[in-house]
């Protein structure tokens, strides 16, 4: 299967969010969002999982279910969370296939239920998730996967300043992958305000992170049980997507300046600048740029936030799509035909170069994937 069918994805949910466009009320945005979440759901759980590293998990799957089960699931104390799943749902009679849907579904509900509740753009948010490969990321990385769902519930409360539901949301999701206990540090920052203290303080950050990545390399590593040279040095100074995120941060700042009445962008802004931060360390090696994911995935929130008009929104009026920061709805169709466009052209570099692995993708009608296991 080439990829064509996964950019045909991406325009049919496209599709459905400019239904809203045409119509923005609370209840048509509800329908619209439950009509995706049950496109991606169907499209991601739907599939084989011979392909990726859900051969793996189905080894895993058997594992924790086999006559063995105790010492696999007492092997490592990190990533527990998906072991106990596999086992509770072998011990119910839940096939491996079904699990998959489960985790898809979860995904689509909890990304769901985050952009009805603070996207003012349905449309933008989808697009920046499909675009910027998370939705395909979610085709493989099942434990990410999951710690990415619950992170979305952690984001939703650092908007609604529930301390404790954030910290419940963010040690479940390192249950079920120990890398996101990063995201522990967004509450803090986020309710930072900026100020020049906190210029001084992002700037000594950003260059305590230069000189010292090396070291701080080696202790992350140690979040994925790998040996701390495993990464080695840098293999260069930054990466182009910490420009993109650079540039897109300084958008948005000149767009909508922070207002300290203005919460929920400040929060949303300063969990991006997070993002750009860790975005450093994807030049060792990409398993960093999946722990920047659990940061960046907001971009769904930031790009449509900066786009609303300047001022604070609340209760239904924030979760409306309105004309723009810009106030013409003339300039705010050219910036999201920007957007669009930056987006697209991302998504068929992101496909191009995942063709070996997207040519692969099967949905479990087309390919026995037991037979070809062999066990």
């Amino acid at each position: 299967m080439n990829t064509s069918i996964h950019l045909f994805l991406l325009f049919a949910v496209l599709l459905v969010a400019l239904l809203y466009t045409l119509r923005p009320t609370l209840d048509r945005k509800k329908r619209v969002v439950r009509a995706i979440t049950v496109i991606m759901t169907l499209f991601s759980g739907l599939r084989t999982w011979w392909m990726g590293d859900l051969i793996k998990y189905y080894t895993l799957y058997r594992n924790c279910n086999g006559p063995n089960w105790k010492a696999t699931l007492t092997e490592k104390w990190s990533n527990m969370g998906i072991r106990l799943l596999f086992k509770l749902s072998g011990t119910l009679g839940i096939s491996y296939e079904a699990c998959i849907f489960l985790i898809a579904a979860f995904a689509a509900i909890s990304l769901g239920i985050i952009i009805y509740r603070y996207s003012t753009s349905p449309f933008i948010s989808y697009l920046m998730y499909i675009g910027m490969g998370f939705y395909i990321f979610t085709f493989s990385g099942l434990k990410q996967t999951i710690a990415m769902g619950f992170i979305c519930f952690a984001m939703i409360s650092i908007l609604e300043e529930r301390p404790k539901r954030f910290l419940l949301w963010t040690l479940i999701g390192g249950f079920f992958h120990a890398p996101a206990l990063i995201f522990l540090l967004a509450y803090p920052f986020a309710n930072k305000k900026v100020d020049r203290g906190y210029i001084l303080f992002l700037i000594t950050a950003f260059a305590i992170v230069f000189v010292f990545r090396n070291s701080i390399v080696s202790m992350l590593s140690t979040l994925y049980q790998d040996d701390a040279d495993a990464y080695g040095t840098a293999s260069k100074l930054i990466g182009g997507r910490f420009i993109v995120m650079l540039l897109i941060l300084a958008g948005g700042y000149y767009l909508r300046p922070l207002n300290s009445s203005d919460k929920t962008y400040s929060k949303t802004f300063n969990v991006m600048v997070l993002a750009a931060l860790f975005q450093t360390f994807s030049v060792y090696n990409n398993v960093f740029t999946r722990l920047t994911d659990y940061f960046y995935q907001f971009i769904i929130l930031f790009l449509p936030m900066v786009l609303r008009p300047f001022g604070v929104l609340t209760n239904e009026k924030a979760q409306l799509e309105s004309p723009g920061y810009f106030r013409t709805k003339e300039v705010y169709t050219i910036a999201v035909v920007a957007i669009t466009a930056y987006a697209v052209y991302y998504y068929m570099g992101y496909l191009n170069s995942s063709s070996g692995y997207l040519a692969s993708f099967r949905f479990f009608w087309q390919l026995n994937a037991h037979a070809l296991y062999g066990g």
